[in-house]
């Protein structure tokens, strides 16, 4: 058995390789460390004078010290409100953005009509990696996020048959909008969109009831809780920054979060309802224990349902004090109304019925309830 040594000659070719890939290594390093500056200082300014978006810099200073939104919404401090947020994540694509120079243009055309042919023929599982290259390369224009979270969470999901895979893409259109957020914190669009998500499509579509339980698995809470979240910091941000809704006037986008509470309530009370027959159907099977186990947490969950009716009557009183003295339809105004007044007397009649309530009058009290139903 004979060895074979390499020669000098292919020593030295290993040598060049490394010396290439070191060459190619440290210019890419080159090329990231010098985006962020040309972006924030060249690029950035440029752009929005072209838009024409100039804000005042007293305005700009001002808000500076208004840490508590941003904050609360997720997204890191900045200096100056509106400064974009650049992470080490982010250095990939914006340096392809460098590279690409003006073929940038062309390239997105081509990965737009790639992944519409792509969503044409049904052929789903590299339409999320269309998406993201799309986004990466423009990831600072909102409609791109809304939009093709849209396809995957409206028009991708229902094409498949299993209520878990629908679920999942709801789920990846979120999160795919999640990131949309983090690239653009102060946009109203993102945020309302991913409100409309929670509660549309996981909190109100005809699946329903299995995605607002596999929601409370994954993420812990109602999905209408977390749509309420979603639109109040929509509403923040649009008082904050100035911006607005690109689909909805703003009554009407700032009364979604109060509609989510509404929502938000009328489950908590389904939920009371179910528990108290099931515990009804246990004394009746005579499992005593169980029975008088289930009443409690009826009764839990009957507290719940009484302060979320009186918060989102509380919600729906401050709507229609934010808008009477602007000018909006009187018939709209008086919708605001009668959502709080509805809301208070669903929460006034729940305590009512709870002042009353004992384990033993439970089979009598239990006809004078009525299960409501999500609209």
């Amino acid at each position: 058995m004979s060895l074979h040594h390499a020669g000098p000659d292919a020593t030295h070719s290993r040598s060049e390789w490394r010396t290439v890939l070191l060459y190619i290594v440290g210019l890419a390093i080159l090329v990231s460390a010098g985006v962020y500056p040309l972006r924030r200082y060249v690029v950035e300014p440029r752009r929005e004078a072209l838009m024409g978006h100039h804000e005042d810099p007293a305005r700009r200073l001002s808000e500076a010290s208004q840490f508590g939104f941003d904050t609360a919404a997720g997204s890191s401090v900045r200096l100056v409100p509106g400064a974009p947020t650049l992470e080490l994540e982010d250095l990939p694509g914006e340096a392809l953005t460098l590279i690409l120079g003006g073929f940038r243009g062309p390239y997105v055309v081509w990965l737009w009509m790639s992944a519409e042919e792509q969503k044409q023929h049904k052929i789903h599982l590299d339409l999320l990696s269309w998406y993201t290259k799309i986004a990466t390369l423009q990831s600072d224009y909102p409609q791109v996020w809304v939009f093709n979270a849209w396809n995957l969470g409206w028009n991708v999901s229902v094409q498949w048959q299993s209520q878990e895979q629908k679920y999942q893409w709801i789920r990846r259109a979120a999160d795919y909008l999640k990131e949309g957020y983090r690239k653009n914190p102060h946009s109203t669009e993102i945020m309302e969109e991913l409100g409309r998500i929670y509660s549309e499509k996981l909190g109100r579509a005809q699946e329903a009831p299995y995605y607002r339980q596999r929601a409370k698995e994954d993420e812990g809470r109602s999905p209408f809780l977390i749509a309420y979240e979603w639109y109040d910091r929509s509403r923040k941000a649009s008082a904050l920054y100035g911006t607005s809704s690109h689909s909805l006037s703003r009554p009407v986008a700032y009364s979604m979060a109060c509609h989510c509470l509404t929502y938000y309530a009328t489950e908590l009370t389904q939920q009371m309802y179910d528990t108290f027959r099931a515990s009804l159907d246990s004394r009746k099977a005579g499992r005593e224990a169980d029975a008088r186990r289930e009443f409690q947490e009826g009764l839990r969950q009957l507290e719940q349902a009484i302060g979320a009716w009186d918060w989102a009557s509380r919600e729906w009183n401050v709507q229609a004090s934010r808008f009477e003295n602007e000018r909006i339809p009187a018939d709209l105004l008086e919708v605001y109304r009668r959502f709080h007044h509805e809301a208070g007397e669903e929460g006034k009649g729940l305590q009512t019925f709870r002042a009353q309530l004992t384990y033993e009058n439970l089979p009598e009290r239990f006809t004078q309830l009525k299960r409501p139903e999500i609209q």
